[in-house]
Order: C-alpha cells, then structure tokens, then sequence
C-alpha cells in the first residue's frame, strides 16, 4: 500500500479535525486546539504545488540544451595560495564559471518544469529570465556571449522587457531584472516614481524599467503618475 503524500497528509488531518471548539470550556485547551487546527490548515493551503511542464511557444530556445556550454576545472579541484597572485585568480575564476553554469542549467530546469520559481517571480518567464541573467552576469568575459544569446533568444521569444544590461559605477557588469512584462502586456508597468531631491524642484522621477533611466520628471507626485497612466495606456 503507498503512503499518502504531504499534501494529501495534511489535508486529512485537517478534515480529521473535527472537534467541536465551542463545546470545550477550558479556555487553555480551546487555545490549543484552535491554534492547531488554524496551523494545519495553513500548512495545506500553503503546501507547493507539484510542478508541471509548459508548452513552448515558436521560437523558444531549449534551454536543457547545454551544449558548448563553457567549461573548467570545479573549484574544489583548483589549489589556490594566497601567496600566488595567479592561482587565487584561477580559483575566482573557476568559482564564477561554476556560478553561472549552475544557473544555467537551473534555468532550464525551470523553464520545463517550474522548479526554482519563487514567491516573487509574477510568473515562471520572470523565473527563467531571472536565472539566465545570474548566469551571464556571473560568467568570465570569455564566457559571457554562450549565456548572453541564450537570454537573448528567450527573452525575444516571449517578448520579455523589464531588464536591461550595464555597467556599475566601478565598471562591474551587471544584467538588470526588475518587474517581467511579456508582449501581451505592452508597456503597463513599465514605469515607476521615485524621488531625487538633486532634481529640484522637478525632483518626482519616473524611471523606465527597461533601460534604468530617467523618463520624465514632475514637480509634483500626482503629474508623475498622471504622465506614467498616459504612457502605459497610450502604447
């Protein structure tokens, strides 16, 4: 006989519950119980849901696919010595390729099943796209181009925006993931205010989600968001 799954464990011992608490009149007692059963049902309702594969649209990229995938040595196999400029290289190096290989084989987990999903991705694209960004910013210069066109091809697949590349103040490159829109939901979303008081008196700035820049700056909160309702709805 197979046991009964989690999910399914915890749904009976819910349905098990079924004492009556207003009929207990030890207020302790009635603590208990109502605690444990809320708890429960908590449990159940929370329980993740098996995932499940998705359908590919035209155009998609298999991203299981991990063929030419650069490679080296793991970094536990390289000897580093603090004494030696060029074997502590070696190491970091061999720690960011690792690095980016892991995530991109988590994004092709992620895209056939849904692992690696978390509670703030809005979708499974954001998931995926998420780890294809860690992937080609963790990788070596040299590395950069395999990770770089997978995003690429995944991203102009669904018509994902929301992300852009660059370089930080020091030069470091980064991949830039804020919130996902796919081509079905044009431009809502695509900005946000903030503020910047270098800007005053025009210091409510709206930023645009896919490049990081400035699009617009208001002297006051209500004409940046009147602006951003007419750019979303316009496009």
């Amino acid at each position: 006989m197979n046991a009964p799954t989690p999910q399914l464990a915890d749904q009976k011992m819910v349905a098990d519950m079924t004492i009556d608490l207003l009929a207990i009149e030890d207020p302790e007692a009635f603590e208990f119980f109502a605690a444990a059963r809320k708890s429960l049902q908590q449990a159940a309702a929370k329980r993740p849901v098996p995932p499940v594969a998705a359908a590919r649209v035209v155009g998609e990229p298999d991203l299981s696919d991990l063929t030419d995938m650069p490679d080296g040595p793991h970094p536990n196999d390289v000897i580093d010595s603090s004494w030696v400029l060029s074997t502590m290289q070696a190491k970091l190096d061999a720690q960011k390729r690792f690095a980016a290989n892991e995530a991109a084989r988590k994004a092709g987990e992620c895209q056939a099943t849904g692992k690696w999903t978390r509670e703030w991705h809005a979708s499974r694209y954001a998931a995926v796209l998420s780890l294809l960004a860690a992937a080609e910013q963790n990788a070596l210069v040299a590395d950069r181009p395999w990770h770089a066109a997978r995003l690429d091809a995944y991203a102009a697949a669904h018509g994902l925006r929301g992300w852009y590349r660059g370089t930080d103040y020091c030069g470091r490159y980064y991949v830039q993931v804020n919130s996902i829109r796919t081509r079905e939901e044009g431009n809502r979303g695509r900005y946000y205010p903030t503020t910047s008081w270098r800007d005053a008196p025009r210091d409510h700035v709206v930023v645009d989600r896919d490049t990081g820049r400035t699009a617009y700056k208001a002297p006051t909160p209500g004409i940046a968001q009147q602006w951003i309702a007419e750019m979303e709805v316009a496009s």
